[in-house]
């Protein structure tokens, strides 16, 4: 009896897995972030929804940051379409970081963020809304000193500057660690 109660949460505990929202490229369980390459991707429904700027987020970690290598992010928002109907003004906008340091392009002197914008974008016709960004680091750049030999994060942020609410989004993150 208690072999039939656990093959039935070892299956109950695979289909949750198996209908997660989220895709990447480092396999469950991935204890060993890797070298030089990720790429992860949410899509879809609750809590995927489109957010005020900054509320949808995702992330991707290299083991570490190496010297005499150059750091690539790109990065996709899209939401809707939404009905006729309901036809919300919106733009997205999408930034980056690593480590909690900003990716170029970027102007810090300025405050110029290292953010891309879409158009504005309304539902008539329904259509999706969409905003990509591309960003790179120099892991040479002695303003970077702090990411060599450490695991690093990328975080995307973006979200709707009109504010949140609305359809659900699909959000994805590749990065990649290259030698100059």
């Amino acid at each position: 009896m208690s072999r039939i109660v656990l093959t039935l949460i070892a299956v109950a505990v695979g289909l949750t897995a198996s209908s997660s929202l989220a895709a990447d490229s480092c396999l469950a369980p991935c204890s060993k972030p890797p070298k030089n390459a990720r790429a992860v991707s949410v899509s879809g429904m609750d809590p995927y929804v489109l957010a005020s700027y900054p509320g949808n987020t995702l992330s991707a970690t290299l083991a570490k940051g190496k010297k005499k290598t150059i750091l690539y992010a790109e990065g996709v928002l899209t939401d809707g379409p939404y009905p006729a109907e309901f036809a919300p003004t919106r733009i997205l906008a999408l930034g980056v970081n690593v480590n909690g340091l900003p990716m170029q392009p970027s102007d810090p002197v300025n405050h110029i963020t290292n953010e891309v914008v879409s158009p504005v974008c309304t539902a008539m016709p329904p259509t999706p809304c969409t905003v990509v960004g591309q960003w790179w680091l120099d892991m040479d750049d002695p303003a970077n000193a702090a990411l060599l030999g450490v695991p690093i994060t990328v975080m995307l942020i973006g979200g709707n500057y009109y504010g949140g609410g609305g359809s659900a989004v699909d959000m994805s993150l590749r990065i990649r660690l290259e030698k100059k």
